[in-house]
């Protein structure tokens, strides 16, 4: 019994160590299109994705939770998915290139900005969705290779 629960953590944690943190909807919705839905507008919706990001790196996760559309999101269970994560990437550098996509999650139009950033030990990618009244759909990040 102690084996497996040994070898349970250690997946965990070998999958934090990844990077692959989420929540939510993202580019691989079977659903996913490239593009913005005719609602979004490219400058406002990137301004909502970059500020996301930087509560994220602020480790204000209670904040992101209270933007997110679904109440089974909570801080704990963001700082848990993303906080190992951020450890491995160091301090942030800057925004790199974005690209935009939609999606249909739960049958609701969503749009996606998948944003590069970059960090003093790593390259990472954000996926951030949003409904259109502006709440949040969902938040994957990736670790990229260099």
């Amino acid at each position: 019994m102690r084996k497996r629960m040994l070898a349970a953590v250690v997946l965990v944690a070998a999958l934090a160590m990844l990077g692959l943190a989420s929540c939510g909807s993202s580019s691989s919705d079977e659903n996913f299109q490239e593009g913005l839905p005719a609602w979004a507008d490219e400058a406002a919706i990137t301004e909502q994705a970059r500020e996301i990001v930087d509560l994220v790196n602020a480790r204000d996760f209670g904040e992101v939770a209270a933007r997110w559309d679904d109440e089974n999101v909570s801080a704990e269970k963001l700082e848990q998915s993303l906080g190992a994560a951020l450890d491995q990437f160091g301090a942030f550098e800057g925004f790199a290139d974005a690209k935009y996509g939609q999606s249909e999650p739960d049958g609701r139009s969503a749009a996606t900005v998948i944003q590069r950033v970059d960090y003093e030990k790593q390259k990472a990618q954000f996926n951030v969705s949003f409904y259109e009244d502006g709440s949040l759909a969902g938040l994957y990040v990736y670790r990229l290779q260099d």
